[in-house]
């Protein structure tokens, strides 16, 4: 069996056009059942075999245009890794060829390309020289890195010293300002902190846009569905299916409900549904538990405005008045956030946008739009405002509040104060949800086919136990 890789040092970058071509691609592992195998084997010069085949990846085929990214979904040893390190040159294919078209830089499992006895900076040398960097050309992107990084001091100490979080944060730098025409992605973003994960997947939209093909392999369907045009389902090795994201990642959740999930599934949708309160108040008790003036901001991602006021503070309560960072779907919350006024406002207004892990708006709102005018207030003037709801029943996951406070109305307003992404939430799975969230329903039927048919509904009992025992049994729909 015969393989190839090819990488052009200069990439030919017609729109259009390949980067990643995969034609019958196949890696095969030997498997020995003790170490002492091995040694039989090289010494029968191979014409005994004491090894069991692995064929981790099997005739895969695949082609990416510039510009495009390919998500790759699949079950734990499906293959997806390993076609990875095929694609980034790491392995080599048992058989077929891949051919790519462009420098890559490669974020494949924590610890991949660092020497754990330099320092970060030291690495950052080594990996910019593999790719064709002078040390000149480094030194130049190094601020660049060490600003997206943020580890601090940390990057003139030995890796090894390093935190899964710290480490991730300059492989990701490291690999995105070297300029790749290829990037490619293996969950590494997955051990990194929240804040830090929202940033990596704006600026992986960003270089996307900018031209970089990108191949990520991830088992967060949502990043996949938000980042790839066309995915490839891996199973066993093999591609199993391969099209649209969409329709790939429907029919892989499918699938992965009809392996024994069905049950787990079931009993988390039985009676979950929450009515919605028409009286969003808060006890007094639990008001008392609020800070009057919030004074602190967790996170500043971005910052921008006039500077006729400034939001000093934003926080998430509980019903009870407890500050609240990890929220079961469908709680009530209040969102506190409080404003310093250090010039005169005639219309301010006051709101924030919720947004999820992916960095996309989920909802939003403000004073002004619920009705309430806020007066007009002078320099010197502090105020806070209170925004009580009850939660949607939003996608288990982070959830990011990005506070503001405008002067004007709401169709014509000028910002003075708008930060991205102060404070976090985890909003906890209490249902199953498919999509962004699960939207309350009732759910009714009747009689349409004439007066001489049988029609009956039972009612599904709201206790899941009693549920259970009655699917299947006296649930039907007989004539």
């Amino acid at each position: 069996m015969s393989s190839t890789y090819h990488a052009p040092p200069k990439p030919v970058n017609m729109p259009g056009m390949w980067v990643i071509r995969a034609e019958k691609v196949s890696k095969c592992f030997r498997i020995y059942r003790k170490p002492s195998d091995r040694l039989k084997e090289l010494l029968t010069f191979g014409k005994r075999r004491f090894h069991e085949p692995f064929w981790a990846v099997k005739d895969v085929d695949l082609e990416v245009e510039r510009g495009r990214c390919l998500g790759i979904i699949g079950e734990n040893g499906s293959g997806k890794s390993t076609l990875l390190r095929m694609i980034a040159g790491v392995n080599r294919p048992t058989s077929g060829t891949i051919a790519v078209n462009g420098r890559i830089s490669a974020l494949l499992e924590l610890g991949a390309g660092f020497n754990p006895q330099f320092t970060g900076r030291e690495n950052i040398f080594i990996n910019a020289s593999i790719l064709g960097f002078s040390d000149a050309q480094t030194r130049r992107r190094i601020p660049d890195i060490e600003r997206f990084a943020e580890i601090g001091e940390f990057i003139d100490r030995p890796v090894k010293t390093y935190s899964s979080g710290m480490f991730v944060r300059l492989a990701f730098a490291v690999a995105i300002h070297m300029e790749p025409d290829v990037l490619i992605i293996d969950e590494a973003l997955s051990v990194g902190d929240v804040f830090f994960q929202q940033r990596c997947m704006r600026r992986i939209q960003q270089i996307k846009r900018a031209g970089v093909t990108i191949v990520f392999v991830s088992h967060d369907v949502d990043a996949v569905r938000n980042l790839a045009e066309s995915t490839i389902w891996m199973e066993h090795g093999r591609v199993a299916l391969e099209g649209k994201t969409d329709e790939v990642v429907a029919k892989y959740l499918s699938a992965m409900v009809n392996r024994g999930r069905k049950d787990l599934m079931m009993e988390e949708a039985i009676g979950n549904a929450l009515p919605i309160s028409a009286n969003l108040e808060l006890t007094d008790e639990a008001r008392s538990r609020i800070p009057k003036f919030i004074s602190h901001v967790s996170n500043i991602d971005h910052r921008h405005g006039n500077g006729k006021a400034l939001v000093r503070g934003i926080g998430v309560f509980s019903r009870e008045g407890y500050p609240a960072t990890a929220i079961v779907q469908g709680d009530r919350i209040c969102v506190r956030i409080s404003v310093d006024f250090l010039e005169e406002c005639s219309k301010p207004n006051v709101g924030f946008i919720v947004r999820n892990r992916l960095g996309e708006d989920v909802t939003g709102t403000n004073a002004t739009f619920e009705g309430l005018q806020l007066p007009p207030v002078r320099a010197g003037d502090r105020i806070s405002v209170d925004f009580v709801l009850d939660l949607p029943l939003l996608q288990q996951g982070f959830y990011y509040f990005s506070p503001a406070v405008a002067d004007g109305m709401l169709d014509q307003y000028d910002i003075c104060d708008w930060i991205d992404n102060a404070c976090a939430v985890e909003i906890m799975q209490k249902t199953t949800t498919y999509g962004y969230m699960r939207v309350p329903t009732k759910v009714s039927a009747f009689a349409v086919t004439g007066e001489n048919s049988h029609f009956e509904i039972e009612q599904i009992s709201s206790n899941p136990d009693e549920t259970k025992k009655q699917l299947g049994l006296t649930s039907r729909l007989s004539h």
